[in-house]
């Protein structure tokens, strides 16, 4: 997206949306930003999400203190894209400088092709890395990030030889297509990925190719060899005590790894994981937020609402001081979020600075490498 201001063309005309509630006088200097989110999804955990994302994105127009912004929900259930694209382009005519939403990786495009009229940003809660560009940012925790961190810190940790073993499906693929790249740039070698039947909860077959790599691999380099499983819930607890069990080896001898999936209680009581490590977004940050959401809203928070607040914050910042350019959006020092540092690229993806969490035998957990505090200059 070019490096200009957002098109006023729709919001200074007669047709943008004025609120009951804003005087007369006032709306004039308004700042529209329109949520794109399945309201009315016949989903109940789709609606929850949708719930949370907007409550936190009120919570942060409240907290950021901005009054002369003001948020346009619309309803984007449909899976059509024609449809939301539509959607899109009511927002855009009604006077929207830019869009949260949406969450479904199909919906995003659409979305941001007709922001793009009025250079308008789009940050969007997918988590699918094919969704972003086109002025389109993301703002959630991608498998890729994760990839990223913590496949960095099993390498300076000495790990240089990587399996895995997960399910095969779309977002099994490209967790393998993002270990691939990591460790290769990072001098290791992917010796031997097994993939099994989304849902079986006991591959066998997977688990025993896969630990006859994993024994000579640790033979041959005691302390260095890792393996990932990419799962979560019940699944995981089940893939990794099976693995275990059939590989015969110990968490000090290699090193089972994860992703944000493993950030759940209920998984850090499995003891076939203890030792095991996985990326999260900065606890004592995220710990805040949820504390001020439950006393808001009466409820724990869901997984997006703190991506829906640093969606709200950042947005609302940055109308309010006509800054929703591009070059102040994928600024080189980043934003200060709810889930901790984040700064987005050029193509629209998100670094996130995040911890190191490692299961501890107690069935809890405990930071083992702490996220940046600040991005390194020119990096």
């Amino acid at each position: 997206m070019p490096s200009a201001p957002v098109s006023t063309q729709f919001a200074e005309g007669r047709n943008a949306y004025h609120p009951r509630h804003v005087p007369a006088n006032e709306q004039q200097n308004l700042k529209r930003i329109a949520v794109l989110l399945p309201f009315n999804s016949t989903n109940a955990e789709v609606q929850r999400q949708s719930k949370g994302i907007y409550n936190a994105i009120q919570m942060a127009l409240f907290q950021v203190g901005v009054k002369d912004v003001v948020l346009m929900p619309r309803d984007a259930t449909s899976p059509d894209p024609q449809i939301i694209q539509g959607v899109a382009e009511d927002a855009v005519r009604d006077g929207a400088v830019a869009v949260i939403g949406p969450i479904f990786a199909p919906q995003v495009p659409a979305v941001a092709a007709k922001a793009a009229q009025v250079r308008a940003p789009v940050l969007a809660f997918s988590t699918d890395a094919s969704a972003f560009g086109q002025g389109a940012y993301l703002v959630s925790l991608t498998p890729t990030s994760e990839v990223e961190r913590i496949v960095d810190w099993a390498s300076k940790d000495g790990v240089t030889r990587f399996t895995m073993l997960g399910p095969d499906n779309a977002s099994g693929r490209s967790i393998e297509q993002a270990l691939r790249q990591e460790v290769t740039e990072r001098g290791g070698q992917v010796v031997s990925v097994e993939y099994y039947t989304p849902g079986n909860a006991s591959p066998q077959e997977q688990a025993r190719r896969l630990a006859k790599v994993i024994e000579a691999e640790n033979r041959a380099y005691p302390g260095k060899v890792a393996v990932l499983i990419p799962e979560s819930g019940v699944q995981l607890r089940s893939v990794g005590s099976l693995l275990r069990a059939i590989a015969n080896v110990t968490p000090r001898e290699v090193r089972f790894l994860g992703t944000g999936q493993w950030n759940d209680a209920d998984i850090w009581r499995e003891p076939s994981l203890y030792g095991g490590a996985f990326p999260a977004p900065d606890p004592v940050a995220l710990g805040d937020f949820e504390k001020r959401y439950q006393a808001i809203y009466g409820e724990a928070p869901p997984k997006l609402a703190s991506f829906g607040y640093d969606a709200g914050a950042l947005a609302a910042t940055l109308a309010a001081n006509e800054r929703l350019d591009s070059a102040m959006i994928q600024r080189p020092q980043g934003w200060s979020g709810v889930n901790g540092l984040f700064r987005f690229q050029p193509d629209g993806s998100v670094e996130r600075a995040l911890a190191i969490m490692q299961l501890q035998n107690t069935g809890g957990v405990k930071i083992v490498s702490p996220p940046l505090q600040a991005f390194a200059a020119g990096s």
